[in-house]
């Protein structure tokens, strides 16, 4: 497990980051595209949007790479399965998923597995920042311009946009979104 990253997490935690509240627009607009069941919430954080799949139907596994989110997402909802685990070592199981979502996280070496762990008219819903967001950004964790399109090519893609926006600094950064069905 990366200890770093672990503790850089937690400590955020501890020191009273709640991050958002509400679930993502991206989200709440494209939910309904996905048949109720299985989901898998990477990088999860407190479970914003854990909660809101699990209020709306879905059986969650949170997967972070917290204790302190864990923890907290123990007590969020029946309906939340929490996984402390470190997502660059991370594998989830083949067709297993209804729903995958990734928010404001990037590990390009989960691409592959994300979709094999679709199952058949799986739902991938993804959104995180791209290059030209803030410099304190680690860059490695910043998508190339379409990187993210490309990369879930073989799947039918039903909504793809990259946007400047503000974030919670009151910053300008930059983010690219993706919806996208597993066909086959």
């Amino acid at each position: 497990m990366n200890q770093e990253d672990r503790e850089r997490w937690n400590k955020k935690y501890l020191q009273g980051f709640k991050g958002e509240n509400n679930p993502s627009q991206l989200l709440v607009d494209f939910v309904h595209l996905a048949n109720k069941g299985k989901a898998l919430d990477i990088a999860s954080g407190l479970g914003r949007n854990s909660l809101f799949l699990a209020q709306n139907g879905f059986l969650v596994d949170a997967v972070d790479i917290s204790d302190v989110a864990i923890e907290k997402l123990k007590t969020l909802h029946p309906n939340i399965n929490p996984i402390h685990a470190d997502l660059k070592t991370f594998r989830p199981s083949e067709n297993a998923y209804d729903l995958v979502i990734n928010f404001n996280f990037l590990e390009r070496t989960l691409f592959a597995y994300i979709k094999e762990s679709l199952k058949k008219d799986g739902v991938l819903i993804f959104e995180t920042f791209l290059e030209g967001s803030p410099a304190k950004t680690n860059r490695d964790f910043l998508l190339r311009k379409n990187e993210l399109l490309h990369a879930f090519l073989s799947m039918e893609v039903v909504f793809y946009q990259e946007k400047r926006i503000i974030n919670s600094d009151n910053e300008v950064a930059y983010k690219a979104q993706l919806v996208a069905i597993k066909r086959c």
